[in-house]
């Protein structure tokens, strides 16, 4: 499918259980309770209960918790890994 205009990128945070992307992103770790998704120039990590990912499209995902107990939202600077301090 063509994609007739550029979507700029956001996150949305939903009564503080879910995690809305829109835009180009990337998921870098995931498991029972916890996610870490790229997203441009930032890193995205949010750990909760009874975590649950629908993927609407290529560039827009919900991340789902029962309730979102932890979240980080931290900046990657050129030629950074996303892990690093």
């Amino acid at each position: 499918m063509k994609k007739l205009f550029k979507m700029n990128s956001s996150v949305t945070i939903d009564e503080f259980t879910s995690i809305r992307i829109t835009g180009p992103y990337s998921l870098l770790k995931l498991g029972p309770d916890y996610a870490a998704i790229r997203s441009g120039d930032h890193v995205i990590e949010a750990t909760g209960e009874e975590l649950i990912v629908e993927t609407l499209s290529e560039e827009i995902a919900v991340f789902s918790f029962e309730s979102i107990s932890h979240m980080t939202i931290k900046e990657i600077r050129d030629g950074q890994d996303a892990y690093d301090s």
